[in-house]
């Protein structure tokens, strides 16, 4: 029994150290699976981890700060910090990882990620010596890429674009995880320097890469960044690819009808409508979205109902979707409020309310407020229709003929009000209107 209690007592250290190590080891496992994370978009799912890492590494360290695994412990708690934007608390763990350091490698690793600290905390000639004193140093795969990556955007702030992009090859190069940053920061570069040769060089990469498409979102705020800066019609220029990019189906279509949004807003209504019609004849929300653009387009010039009719046959293909029910409900309403105008006038009202509201189709509401106005000329809510088609009417001429047809109105609470003046009896009206609406529409 002493010969086993002393083989005990000299097992608990080795075996303290086994649950250390093996500690230390899944707060790693979990840091990689945080940056998968991060890399993919799954930003909250990214931040949650990275928190049990923390968690997890500065329990290891308090349990054994002058073991052999301290050092490992420090790193990986300075990287999840770094990560969750906790600067100051990153460096302080970094720099004594760094002061721990047993070998070459080991500090070149912490230096790499203590540059990164300085370059977020703006810190820029700092972040430059850290980095290029680490590249000076063995660097496995992972901290090497980030070496990269952070020399690259070094360069490319310094407007030295040959160097940055070398830089940014290297980082892809030596970890297939960042070549998405990477590209990334290609893109983001030639745009803020106004450079349309790189940005269409970093966006054929990007479009080449299937990978890209899953973060979709990062590259439309690039292009819209760049249609900004440059006429939209340069960057739907660059994009007329897009279509038959190696990204899967619902990230190009997202690519294409950002495309002819672009078109569309040049004044190239054909071509938009052209690209626009190519991502409606997919499937999937992307395809909807494509029909509800389309039918937006067919209401804003529509001047009679064969227009409102028209849209809704573009729909019809995507009814399933609820964003294009919805619409299609709208236009079923508007259908209804015009056959009951005829003999409510009221109806013509709540028609044009719905098309001005919620179809953004402001022609047809300036009809349908002329019609009630025509129809209901008595009632007290004429001048208020009337008023709303001045809103409404894009020209001046029209405007100053609605003004003089308010002539009659003079003394109507709604005229009254608009002109600033005492409007007795206006809360009343409006009251009424609402309570006859809401019978006519049943909302």
């Amino acid at each position: 029994m002493r010969r086993l209690g002393a083989v005990l007592v000299g097992a608990a250290p080795v075996l303290a150290g086994c649950v250390y190590y093996n500690s230390i080891y899944n707060a790693e496992q979990v840091f990689d699976e945080a940056e998968r994370d991060r890399r993919a978009g799954l930003d909250s799912v990214a931040a949650a981890r990275y928190t049990d890492v923390v968690r997890k590494a500065a329990a290891g360290y308090r349990r054994d700060p002058d073991g052999e695994w301290a050092h490992e412990a420090l790193f990986l708690l300075g990287r999840a910090q770094l990560r969750l934007g906790e600067l100051i608390a990153a460096r302080a763990a970094l720099e004594q990882a760094t002061a721990l350091a047993g070998d070459a490698a080991s500090r070149a690793r912490a230096l790499v990620y203590l540059g990164i600290v300085a370059y977020a905390s703006g810190e820029v000639e700092t972040a430059a010596q850290l980095v290029d004193e680490a590249l000076e140093g063995p660097l496995d795969d992972g901290p090497l890429a980030e070496a990269h990556l952070l020399r690259g955007r070094l360069a490319l702030g310094a407007r030295d674009a040959e160097t940055g992009w070398w830089h940014l090859d290297r980082a892809a190069e030596a970890e297939v995880s960042v070549r998405l940053e990477a590209g990334w920061e290609r893109l983001r570069a030639a745009v803020a320097q106004r450079d349309v040769g790189r940005t269409e060089a970093a966006l054929e990469r990007l479009l080449a890469d299937p990978a890209a498409g899953e973060r979709a979102d990062t590259v439309l705020v690039l292009v819209r960044a760049a249609a900004r800066r440059w006429k939209p019609d340069v960057v739907a220029g660059l994009l007329e690819r897009a279509g038959a990019s190696s990204w899967n189906p619902a990230a190009r279509g997202r690519l294409a009808l950002e495309r002819a949004h672009m078109l569309h807003e040049v004044g190239d209504t054909a071509g938009a409508t052209r690209q626009a019609l190519e991502v409606a004849a997919g499937v999937g929300e992307t395809a909807a979205e494509a029909r509800l653009v389309l039918a937006r387009w067919r209401l804003a010039p529509a001047r009679d109902l064969a227009d409102a009719y028209a849209a809704r046959a573009i729909l019809l293909p995507a009814a399933a979707d609820a964003r294009v029910s919805a619409l299609l409900r709208d236009l079923d309403a508007l259908e209804a409020y015009t056959s009951l105008g005829l003999e409510r006038p009221l109806g013509w009202f709540a028609a044009a309310e719905l098309a001005r509201d919620r179809l953004e189709a402001p022609y047809l509401a300036r009809g349908f407020f002329l019609a009630y106005a025509d129809g209901a000329s008595a009632d007290p809510w004429a001048a208020k229709a009337l008023l709303a088609a001045i809103d409404v009417s894009e020209s001046a001429a029209d405007r100053a003929w609605l003004r003089d047809r308010l002539e009659a109105h003079r003394a109507s609470p709604y005229v009254r009000a608009a002109s600033g003046a005492q409007a007795a009896g206006f809360e009343a009206l409006e009251e009424e209107l609402d309570v006859r609406l809401r019978e006519i529409t049943g909302r």
